[in-house]
């Protein structure tokens, strides 16, 4: 029964299937959430099973194809790990015989899969773990930020485009002053739309949020991310194995 599982999982035809679901999948998810914003919004500043508790579960006919697109990720994720390890497993007997160069071309492709599973993993592990916060971008808020401390708002504003031209009085940047306060330390930052301010796992990010009022509506969100480092590195690792790998087998 285990093998006849480990040899379905391993099966490449099983791989292409499961990247035609989750591209399908992800096709009538985007209707979703063209449609449904209000639904979908609050996951930036909420861990998905916080999410679904308090949304998700009464919007089960507008939301069943989040949960069917993590499942089939995972499936890929458990697809990807046997197809990797049946090949270094196969391989692993003749690496003398290869030689060590071509050896580690031959099982490259197998620890680029791997990096694969680890930036996987890692978005796994921010959707479930960490803190996810959000708060007005006006001067007075404060949040209580766990391992660092307090935050305060100081100001917050946008920058518009000058006139004359088409772009006059729209939106040019916004930027947020934050007071951090942990342990004793006082420190200010600014922070800017697609410009986070990062403090170890902890970011702060500027949103311009849609909102009825007729000026901005600025929020900060604020994401303690334990899954970061995993992405990071996964991808960093990811890189190195290709830029090494393709020159490598173009010359063999």
């Amino acid at each position: 029964m285990l093998r006849k599982a480990w040899n379905f999982c391993a099966e490449v035809p099983v791989n292409f299937w499961l990247l035609l679901l989750i591209s399908l999948n992800l096709g009538v998810g985007s209707y979703y959430l063209k449609f449904n914003y209000a639904l979908f919004n609050p996951l930036n500043h909420l861990l998905i099973q916080e999410w679904a508790l308090k949304l998700g579960r009464e919007n089960a006919g507008k939301v069943w194809w989040l949960a069917t697109l993590l499942a089939l990720l995972l499936f890929l994720g458990v697809n990807t790990l046997v197809c990797a390890l049946k090949r270094m497993i196969q391989l692993w007997p003749f690496r003398r015989k290869m030689g060590l160069r071509a050896f580690s071309i031959r099982v490259s492709p197998s620890f680029i899969h791997l990096c694969f599973l680890v930036i996987l993993g890692g978005h796994g592990i921010s959707l479930v773990a960490g803190f996810n916060g959000v708060i007005p971008a006006v001067p007075g808020s404060v949040a209580d930020v766990p391992g660092q401390g307090q935050v305060h708002v100081l100001q917050g504003d946008c920058e518009r485009y000058p006139g004359p031209g088409p772009l006059q009085g729209r939106i040019k940047q916004c930027a947020a002053l934050l007071r951090l306060e942990a342990a004793g330390r006082t420190e200010v930052r600014e922070v800017r739309i697609m410009e986070p301010v990062v403090l170890g796992e902890t970011t702060f990010h500027l949103d311009l949020a849609r909102g009825k009022s007729p000026g901005p509506n600025l929020t900060i969100l604020i994401k303690e991310d334990p899954g970061r480092r995993f992405i990071f590195w996964g991808f960093v690792f990811l890189i190195i194995c290709m830029l090494w790998y393709f020159p490598q087998r173009k010359s063999t």
